[in-house]
């Protein structure tokens, strides 16, 4: 998409603002890959963006630096150190001196801290929420509805996540929901190339998992359903791609139900697309906390069949039957075993699902769809 197929309003919105983001850092995934492909996107269609990250590494580093500069590390380790204070003042002077009009605060930390350099600054901030918030301590959820109150716009990923903060008082007139962005052309194009670790990969009917190790992920769920699955389809294995505290659990689990040989754990992978092609199904059963899953939309724009419990957004994408199997978020190994089977028996069924699902992340969720509602977002904020 060229800046010159926006509407004129946003190209408006393109040349008259400077938007700063501030996220944690820029790893592939989660918020900051979203963080990141969002920058890249409207800096590619024309628009001044600068980033500021609290840790300067990641995957997208070098792409982003190439296009909006050098990224701005603030360098906060602590919540209440005179050091803080500092780092958030030399924040603030970045900020003025970069001409910046909007600072767009993506994660938690960036909007508790981003709110007062925006206010020191003179300018105009929108916070972020994009998961449910089930895993802060209490204390930062006190700070991120603070930080709320002050935005201009609280950006949301997904309509239940939308939903979940209305109820706990988030104003909705200030809510704006845009859904997280998946580079289609960009994902097609790794998928075409070759796996570089596929003779780590079980041979079998594999079920692909990509996602965080972390207790809200529930992975364990699936590695417990996984011999109720080979029961009845000897073959089937389930294939680990990710890193967190739960690694070493996982293990234990699989040695434990005799299940570790049909478990590959690959740890972190930044070959995603070309690793789903080698797949049958892609699942993610989290049990709280999910916002709009950028794993869903993955497996879904490689034409795979989606196994997921009905937590956060996972339902906005995934439509039981239609696209997937959708279970509840309280599902027992039992249940995923059963949706698991009905999956990988009836192969070509799946694959429509799979079809389906493709064409939903085309439809809602490639750049130039998501591109024009952060434009048209930005053009709002200020003009407020």
């Amino acid at each position: 998409m060229s800046r010159s197929q926006l509407p004129d309003g946003d190209r408006s919105a393109v040349s008259e603002s400077r938007v700063a983001h501030l996220v944690y850092d820029l790893i592939r995934g989660g918020t900051e890959g979203q963080c990141a492909q969002v920058v890249l996107g409207l800096a590619g269609l024309g628009q001044d963006h600068r980033v500021a990250a609290f840790h300067r590494r990641g995957f997208y580093l070098e792409a982003v630096e190439e296009v909006c500069g050098p990224v701005y590390e603030l360098k906060i380790r602590h919540l209440a150190r005179w050091s803080t204070l500092v780092e958030l003042w030399r924040f603030s002077k970045w900020l003025r001196r970069e001409k910046i009009d909007i600072l767009h605060a993506w994660d938690a930390d960036a909007a508790i801290f981003g709110q007062i350099a925006a206010r020191w600054a003179g300018i105009k901030h929108t916070t972020s929420r994009r998961d449910l918030g089930e895993i802060y301590p209490r204390w930062k959820l006190v700070m991120m509805r603070w930080a709320d109150r002050g935005a201009i716009r609280v950006v949301v990923n997904a309509r239940a996540v939308k939903a979940h903060f209305i109820a706990r008082g988030l104003s909705e007139a200030k809510t704006r929901v845009v859904p997280n962005i998946l580079d289609l052309e960009g994902f097609d194009a790794q998928a075409r190339q070759a796996f570089p670790r596929s003779d780590e990969l079980p041979e079998g009917q594999r079920l692909m998992v990509v996602n965080r190790l972390d207790p809200e992920k529930n992975t364990g769920l699936l590695i417990d359903a996984l011999p109720l699955v080979r029961q009845e389809i000897p073959d089937a294995v389930l294939i680990v791609s990710g890193v967190g505290p739960e690694m070493s659990k996982l293990r234990e689990r699989a040695m434990a139900l005799g299940v570790v040989d049909a478990v590959c754990f690959l740890g972190e992978v930044h070959e995603v697309p070309p690793l789903l092609k080698l797949g049958e199904v892609g699942a993610l059963v989290p049990s709280r906390n999910e916002g709009l899953s950028n794993t869903i939309l993955e497996y879904m724009a490689a034409g795979l069949p989606v196994l997921a419990t009905d937590c956060g957004g996972n339902r906005e994408l995934v439509q039981d039957e239609v696209t997937g199997r959708l279970l509840p978020v309280d599902a027992s190994p039992d249940d995923v075993a059963m949706a698991w089977v009905d999956l990988l028996v009836h192969a070509d069924q799946a694959k429509a699902l799979g079809g389906r699902g493709r064409e939903y992340v085309e439809r809602n969720h490639d750049s130039a769809q998501v591109l024009k509602q952060f434009a048209e977002l930005y053009r709002d904020v200020m003009g407020k």
